[in-house]
């Protein structure tokens, strides 16, 4: 497991894209939900209603806000 997102706030939307191009993780996260995901790397993610999920990457917290635009995210874990 490379990373994990726990959503603070309703309907977060989550995409992860492994170096296969294979989609390892593709849907909204409720509330309190946390979800884990892994796969090839690296990584590209995005973040939808970015101001309300937590980000770890190797089990530490990941700060992503330099990537963030209008409340999305992109970026890339290696």
């Amino acid at each position: 497991i490379v990373m994990s997102f726990k959503a603070r706030q309703q309907s977060v939307w989550v995409k992860v894209v492994d170096a296969k191009g294979e989609v390892r993780l593709s849907r909204n996260i409720a509330a309190g939900e946390r979800v884990e995901c892994g796969g090839v790397l690296p990584l590209m993610v995005i973040l939808g209603r970015a101001d309300s999920v937590d980000v770890e990457v190797r089990g530490k917290p990941f700060d992503f806000s330099a990537f963030a635009r209008d409340n999305v995210a992109r970026f890339e874990v290696k």
